[in-house]
């Protein structure tokens, strides 16, 4: 099963979703992949008596033609395995949802912070979330800058350790 998330340019929905939701493959804008290592990923999750792969893919990564990504790769992987694999494109409904204790905690936080800027009449700035810290920071900091996901980041270094295939 192949599912595609929001991400065009950087690949922290497919990264998060991916590694909460089991994926055995996640594939990112900001990793190269290898088809090939793909189909040979799966064809040994089969061997080992697993017969099922969950592939999370970013819907900006590369792909051939300008195919949509989950087309794209459960067709290669179709190509590369001979397995029928079937895709999913979430789009905007992974937004939807309840919100957690947290998302509910986090908004109060947030909005009570925003709430005292105005009253400090401190504008053109943005509320933050920076470790379990509150704050903010002038918007010229942040607008039209793209945070994209690091080679090194936490995740990455983690899931390969458990044998999740990033490409």
């Amino acid at each position: 099963m192949v599912i595609e998330v929001m991400g065009h340019k950087a690949g922290w929905i497919a990264l998060y979703s991916g590694m909460a939701g089991g994926g055995d493959i996640i594939l990112i804008p900001e990793l190269e992949y290898d088809i090939h290592n793909i189909g040979n990923t799966i064809m040994n999750r089969l061997k080992r008596g697993k017969p099922y792969s969950i592939v999370v893919v970013a819907e900006g990564i590369k792909t051939e033609n300008n195919m949509k990504a989950a087309q794209y790769i459960a067709n290669e992987i179709e190509y590369e395995t001979g397995f029928e694999t079937r895709e999913t494109v979430l789009g905007y409904i992974q937004r939807g949802g309840s919100p957690t204790a947290f998302d509910r905690n986090l908004a109060t936080r947030m909005g009570g912070h925003a709430t005292e800027l105005i009253i400090n009449k401190q504008f053109n700035r943005m509320v933050s979330l920076n470790g379990s810290d509150i704050s903010s920071i002038p918007l010229h900091e942040v607008a039209g800058k793209l945070r994209l996901v690091p080679q090194d980041n936490d995740l990455i270094i983690q899931g390969r350790k458990m044998g999740i295939c990033f490409g």
